[in-house]
């Protein structure tokens, strides 16, 4: 569930990205930063299965999010950061389901060099069920690749608990 919204906010990084890099290229080759603010933007909203229960629903993520991108003078650096955070809820297909709200925060940050790039993230989400239940998804990921662009090292984990 939660590995959407990393994916999301990296591709608008990365349209962020790209206007930065016109911007760069614009001034010169001077070291430029960008930050842009994003409120109350639908992330996502998709149908989902409630992990805890199994309960078919949609998914919906409303956050507020921070972007920032550094590139510098030299030319073969950069790095970019983002942060969403907000409201996450589950609304049931059948009406007599257990729906389920709560908040979600995500992040991600990536850097690159002449010499390797690597990229990360975490996020979390903690929603409270409509019979008292709560569902805690927490999940990480990384990914180092070298000046060849070989990946040296990755892994993604998830962990969901269910009370």
């Amino acid at each position: 569930m939660l590995r959407r919204v990393v994916p999301r906010a990296a591709s608008l990084g990365g349209a962020l990205t790209l206007l930065c890099a016109a911007v760069a290229i614009a001034a010169g080759r001077e070291t430029v930063t960008e930050t842009e603010h994003v409120h109350g933007e639908v992330v996502f909203s998709e149908a989902v299965t409630n992990p805890c229960n199994g309960e078919s629903g949609t998914l919906t993520v409303i956050g507020n999010s921070i972007f920032h991108v550094t590139f510098f003078a030299n030319g073969d650096e950069s790095w970019a950061t983002g942060t969403i955070t907000g409201q996450a809820t589950i609304t049931p297909t059948n009406p007599s389901g257990v729906s389920a709200s709560g908040h979600f925060t995500a992040w991600f940050g990536g850097a690159v060099n002449n010499k390797n790039e690597v990229e990360h993230s975490t996020n979390t989400v903690h929603l409270k069920g409509s019979d008292g239940s709560r569902v805690v998804i927490h999940g990480n990921s990384h990914t180092s690749t070298n000046a060849s662009g070989e990946v040296t090292v990755t892994f993604e984990k998830e962990r969901v608990t269910c009370g």
